[in-house]
């Protein structure tokens, strides 16, 4: 029961090292091609051109304008504003509604499910 699993296991493995081996064989036949490629262009070159070619000279960027200095702090005029009355303290919500309301028609909603609550427990128990 093993044996194949690890048959297929082995096979992709060996799979995946031949693509292995075939991608740098490809790899090394196109660094050669244009290893070759280069030393062929070279005497062409020099053949055809009589006159050096140098590079372009590398020009700097013009300098950017310079930018206004912020004022020192010190320097800032100072705003004077009158000052804010105290805000009155929220008042603390009630205990009471944080719970829900039982209202009378809730209570007797909770009454009628708990009394047939009761009478099923009572019926199961009967069957003892």
């Amino acid at each position: 029961m093993l044996v194949f699993p690890a048959i297929g296991l082995l096979l992709w493995i060996a799979f995946l090292f031949a693509v292995l081996v075939v991608s740098g064989i490809l790899w090394v036949f196109c660094q050669l091609v244009l290893g070759i490629l280069t030393l062929i262009e070279r005497p062409r070159q020099k053949k055809v051109t009589g006159t050096r070619r140098t590079p372009p000279r590398l020009q700097r960027p013009a300098p950017a304008p310079a930018r206004p200095r912020a004022a020192s702090p010190a320097a800032l005029p100072v705003r004077h504003t009158a000052p804010r009355p105290a805000r009155a303290p929220a008042p603390a919500p009630a205990s009471s509604d944080i719970w829900p309301k039982w209202t009378p028609a809730y209570r007797r909603y909770v009454d009628q499910e708990l009394t047939l609550w009761q009478e099923q427990f009572d019926a199961l128990n009967s069957r003892k």
